[in-house]
């Protein structure tokens, strides 16, 4: 499948104007490598989107939730760097979702994403028809359906005391190939009446790849 491991850390954030080139700066250089340093920590991927909002999109593909919620992880977190406690000072309108995989489809990974933040009355055990219809499509690669881990989420370390926060609860994920793939996926997904099926849905927001990074442990 396009997803490494069994859980994964989602992060959106803007970054106020006059830290961004100190953000990048940090993100790629100090604190990607150094996530992708822990033992289970698989791959880091940050995308960027010119209409979205928040602007940008972290992941970390992790072995399993007890990677994410296990001491090394934590004590990373109480123990941020000097450059990460200046760095995330500057983030606004941050989101962040410790999350187990409850569905994935796709073999491949795409130059851009689209997500989808829910709310959810009862979890519902299959996904809507018509992801059939977007996965038909050739430049749709692959859709993923994320739930987050509330207590593992809002623990409250060092780093998550930095920044106010907050948890989506379910969020959908489609990578596609192309610009138009994306797009197509997010005016089905505008359009669908989650209301009926018991949800409430953001607007779907679309994201392009800037970093795509593998642990160590899995070069060869």
């Amino acid at each position: 499948m396009s997803l490494l491991g069994k859980a994964v850390v989602l992060i959106w954030n803007d970054v106020v104007a006059e830290a961004r080139d100190g953000f990048y700066e940090w993100h790629d250089k100090e604190h990607i490598p150094e996530r992708l340093s822990l033992d289970g920590f698989l791959r880091g991927r940050r995308y960027r989107g010119d209409d979205a909002s928040p602007e940008w999109l972290t992941v970390y593909e992790a072995r399993d939730l007890d990677v994410l919620t296990g001491a090394a992880y934590l004590e990373r977190l109480d123990n941020p760097t000097p450059l990460t406690r200046a760095s995330v000072k500057h983030f606004r309108n941050t989101a962040r979702s410790i999350c187990t995989i409850d569905a994935t489809r796709g073999d491949s990974t795409g130059g851009y994403v689209l997500t989808l933040h829910m709310r959810v009355d009862e979890h519902a055990g299959t996904v809507p028809a018509f992801f059939d219809d977007l996965l038909a499509r050739g430049d749709v690669l692959a859709m993923h359906r994320f739930i987050a881990d509330e207590g593992a989420s809002n623990v409250q370390t060092a780093e998550a005391k930095e920044r106010a926060f907050t948890v989506p609860s379910h969020i959908l994920m489609f990578e596609a190939a192309t610009r138009d793939g994306v797009e197509a996926c997010r005016r089905a997904l505008d359009a669908h009446d989650w209301a009926s099926n018991g949800a409430l849905a953001e607007r779907a927001q679309v994201y392009a790849l800037e970093i795509s990074r593998l642990s160590q442990s899995l070069h060869i």
